[in-house]
């Protein structure tokens, strides 16, 4: 009688638990999550990429930034606003080489797959969040570098009306070396 008691106790849970309570046609909830890639400036050649997720969401994605100029040393940090949350620190080094020391790795561009054909979404809009010298770039030729990228296409797709922020990292000015310049491309799902 004990055994009998236990498994109608058994039966009711499992059935309280995998039935009426559970919904397959719901859609999942989409993380918040910013991509960062990394292109050379004199090529236009994607070098890697990081993603971060975010715990929390926001329903706009602003990037403030912080600069300290170069008078021997500077640095540049950018922050997703809405979240306080740093998303790039990078030194700045007159006649000097600095380095990118957030995030802290990013993936090899080898690791990334590439799209034979694009997602038809229109090109985006560019938004330079560290142009200090205001010049002229043409974005959608640097863009193409990383428009046939799967992610990118991905983040495009789930927030095709996002602004595509970038800037061009220069670790070392004065006579800095436009071979360790990169291009970065911030992109928000």
């Amino acid at each position: 009688m004990k055994y009998l008691l236990l498994f109608a106790v058994l039966f009711i849970q499992v059935s309280c638990t995998t039935g009426s309570n559970s919904d397959d046609s719901a859609t999942p909830i989409q993380q918040n999550k910013v991509l960062l890639l990394k292109v050379d400036y004199e090529t236009n050649t994607f070098e890697g990429g990081n993603e971060t997720v975010f715990p929390n969401s926001t329903s706009t994605f602003t990037v403030t930034k912080q600069v300290i100029p170069p008078g021997d040393f500077g640095n540049i940090k950018l922050f997703y606003s809405e979240l306080s949350t740093k998303i790039f620190d990078g030194d700045i080094i007159w006649m000097g080489s600095g380095q990118i020391h957030f995030p802290t790795s990013f993936l090899p561009a080898n690791q990334y797959l590439f799209l034979n054909t694009l997602v038809p979404i229109a090109d985006p809009v560019f938004e330079n969040v560290y142009n200090p010298n205001n010049t002229n770039y043409n974005y959608s030729e640097i863009f193409n570098s990383i428009r046939y990228l799967e992610i990118v296409n991905q983040y495009r797709a789930s927030n095709p009306n996002a602004t595509v922020k970038l800037f061009k990292y220069t670790p070392g000015v004065g006579f800095g070396d436009p071979s360790q310049w990169k291009w970065i491309f911030i992109i928000k799902n």
